[in-house]
């Protein structure tokens, strides 16, 4: 393709934007006092009591639209993206002095003209919202030891506990006779030659992103296992939260609400009725909408027929399973050590910063809880060597994922990622941070590395970026090399500070680090979810490994691959799961 077809003309910039800049004085230096981070994915939102349910000043009414908080004057009001909707932010900009048109939404942090009716970019803005995102996880912390009288981690190791097979009691038999029926055989079928649980999902409408997150949520194994073996039982738990008897419990099982409008939305209840359905042995696809109709309900700004972002999807229903499945007993602090549900139990990680004064050596250190983690491509170098080495390693195989020649200019690696996240790098001038030693705002080093591993690490890659200078935005198609095992222990905080301070190791002002993280750094890829298209049109396919075998999930066709396909597939998401599985200790005896 021509690259002059390629060629985008820049928007003109919103001039209502530009009539605030001119009138207001760094109208966005105070905005990240304003702004708060939510844990899961480190997303900004405009900060508030977390009681406090916004709601818009004209009509009262805080969903499905969206709302706007207006930058001068701070009245929030709502705005409906739908030709029909009505749009109260831009009555309260045609009514206000000029300098209202511009607000900020309330939920995500964006920058919004109320006349124009349509999202704009602000650097200043931008920067903003990006210092407080630095801000949350380097400051506010308990002052840390100066690394001048370093502690690294202690590699306490727990102790390991011997698996021993189960093997049900009388009782149990009874329940299992009682309570179960036998499993179809599919290899009675030889054309039916497919693992069990592996089934089509219909498309109900542009919802390609959420079919490729789900498939690979369907067979992340410690998940699989935890719904399967029915940890969460949707009849129970619907009951227990309808509370009104039986009645409600058997209106849930039928699929409706029986018009009750307090039956709570639960989205781990639908995961549940969706592992019962994939896995009952029935191979005509499933369609997802019972599922799809409860995240609308969970992320009201995203309830529409429109592509989404799989990314997106998968932080909000992750999210979604996490506030219904624990409200009413979560801890201040169980979030971060990934033991308040399934969702954190299963992806919740820790990652460790250290940001270090150039001027005297002391070192700020803050934990922040993660459940993915999102790398950038490696720096376009163009060689030549890179691209005869891709070229000759990676041949075009005929697939939509196979990109062109030009794209393979600096093959990025996903262990050059990490490695590039994890590596020390300078703040710029216009980054310093107030030293406690020095007391004053001094130049500094920060350093990403991981704390502690989840059982199942998701990896997004920044395929969508946004130029301030072309004022637009485009999707980034280099491919990126990637492998079935992973070695995690390379980017382990234990790890970083063992070359960072040899081999003393002393306990890190009174932490105690999982050593078992060593144990386990070794993960295996059984999931690849890919995007091919260009940013406001693409499609999302799921790549998952069963049973030694590659297979390609398109919706609701199911296609056997060979590995060199997925190799050279676009990847936007990679699912690995930890090699060894350890047990925790406990004092109960098991008998064998």
């Amino acid at each position: 393709m021509s690259p002059k077809i390629n060629a985008q003309i820049s928007p003109q910039p919103c001039p209502h934007l530009a009539e605030f800049r001119r009138t207001s004085t760094k109208p966005f230096l105070a905005l990240h006092n304003c702004l708060r981070i939510k844990p899961p994915g480190g997303r900004a939102a405009l900060r508030r009591d977390p009681d406090e349910v916004p709601r818009c000043g004209a009509c009262g009414l805080s969903s499905p639209s969206r709302l706007y908080a207006c930058v001068t004057c701070a009245a929030v009001s709502c705005h409906s993206s739908s030709s029909t909707g009505s749009s109260h932010a831009a009555v309260h900009a045609a009514s206000m002095p000029p300098g209202h048109q511009i607000a900020i939404d309330v939920d995500r942090a964006e920058l919004f003209c109320c006349a124009c009716r349509d999202q704009v970019y602000d650097r200043d803005f931008d920067a903003a919202v990006v210092i407080s995102q630095t801000a949350a996880s380097t400051l506010g912390a308990d002052p840390p030891p100066a690394i001048t009288s370093p502690h690294p981690e202690n590699l306490r190791k727990k102790r390991r506990v011997d698996y021993r097979p189960w093997a049900p009691d009388l009782r149990e038999r009874a329940l299992i006779g009682s309570c179960s029926g036998p499993i179809a055989d599919d290899t009675a079928d030889p054309s039916l030659d497919l693992p069990r649980g592996l089934r089509g999902l219909n498309n109900l409408g542009n919802t390609c992103f959420m079919n490729s997150v789900l498939q690979a949520l369907l067979h992340t194994p410690p998940l699989r296992n935890y719904f399967l073996s029915d940890r969460h039982n949707r009849f129970f738990c619907q009951k227990r939260n309808n509370g009104d008897g039986d009645s409600g419990a058997t209106g849930k099982r039928n699929g409706s609400n029986n018009g009750n409008k307090n039956a709570r939305i639960c989205l781990a209840c639908d995961m549940d009725a969706m592992f019962s359905a994939v896995f009952s042995g029935d191979r005509v696809p499933y369609s997802p909408a019972k599922f799809l109709y409860s995240w609308w309900q969970h992320a009201a700004n995203l309830a529409s027929y429109e592509q989404q972002d799989a990314h997106e999807f998968f932080i909000s229903m992750l999210d979604g399973i996490h506030e219904k499945v624990e409200k009413g007993r979560r801890k201040p602090d169980t979030e971060g050590n990934g033991d308040c549900c399934i969702a954190h139990k299963v992806f919740s990680g820790i990652l460790r910063s250290d940001v270090t004064c150039m001027a005297c050596g002391f070192t700020s250190t803050t934990y922040d809880p993660c459940i993915d983690i999102s790398l950038d491509l490696e720096p376009n170098q163009g060689g030549s060597n890179k691209m005869a080495t891709a070229t000759s390693n990676h041949s075009c195989n005929g697939e939509a994922d196979c990109m062109n020649s030009s794209q393979y200019c600096g093959t990025s690696t996903l262990t050059g990622c990490l490695k590039r996240f994890t590596r020390a790098e300078r703040l710029g001038a216009d980054q310093k941070f107030f030293c406690r030693q020095c007391q004053v705002r001094q130049e500094t080093l920060k350093q990403m590395s991981i704390r502690k591993l989840p059982l199942v690490s998701c990896f997004h890659i920044k395929r969508f970026e946004h130029s301030s200078t072309r004022k637009m935005s485009r999707k980034v198609d280099r491919y990126l090399q990637f492998p079935f095992s992973l070695d995690m222990s390379p980017y382990l905080s234990s790890t970083i500070l063992r070359s960072r301070f040899g081999n003393r190791i002393f306990p890190f002002d009174g932490d105690e680090p999982d050593g078992s993280d060593e144990l386990c750094s070794e993960f295996e890829l059984f999931a690849v979810v890919t995007h091919t298209g260009k940013l406001d049109a693409g499609h999302y396919v799921t790549y998952l490994r069963l049973s030694n075998r590659w297979y390609k999930c398109d919706d609701a066709w199911i296609t056997q691959v060979d590995e060199h396909i997925v190799r050279a597939a676009q990847c936007y998401m990679m699912f690995y799961v930890q090699k060894m599985l350890y047990y925790k200790a406990t004092d109960k005896q098991v008998a064998s």
